[in-house]
Order: C-alpha cells, then structure tokens, then sequence
C-alpha cells in the first residue's frame, strides 16, 4: 500500500474457509474486538462478510495504526476501506 496518509483507514483482513467458517470468524471477531480495546483504539468498525465459501473478518482503522499492528495481528490481507452506503 503505497502513498497512503496516516489517518487513510485501512482494512485488514483475515478469510476463514471450511465448514465451520462462521464460527470461527466469529470466534475471531470477539478477539478482535478485546484487543482494540485493551489497547484503547476506536476502529471505524469490525465486521464479518459472510460469503458462500468463506467469511472474511475486517478490522478497518488508520494507515498509521495498521502500519504498527500487522506484525502483531498477522492478517491474511488487506486493502483501502471505503465506506459503504
């Protein structure tokens, strides 16, 4: 991700296949969720896509903020979030 501003809000991504695929976004989520505010940061939203053969979790929070915490969270990917309407 190139020529990105600290405060441009970012989604990382984590994509869980399998039968049990929705729990365990779910499961992830919930982890997600306690760690962010453990640490007392404010995402513009966590969520789960549910999808026919995978569900995806996203934690969407500034470029600068990601930059730190890739190494530590390890998401599958990631990609600029725009705010759906």
């Amino acid at each position: 991700m190139q020529n990105l501003k600290s405060n441009d809000l970012v989604a990382m991504m984590w994509d869980f296949v399998g039968p049990a695929k929705n729990e365990t976004a779910r499961h992830h989520k919930r982890h997600l969720k306690e760690f962010v505010d453990i640490k007392s940061y404010e995402p513009e939203c966590i969520e789960i896509h549910y999808q026919e053969t995978k569900c995806t979790v996203s934690l969407v929070l500034p470029w600068v903020i990601v930059q730190e915490l890739k190494p530590i969270l390890k998401p599958h990917r990631g990609q600029i979030w725009t705010k759906k309407d």
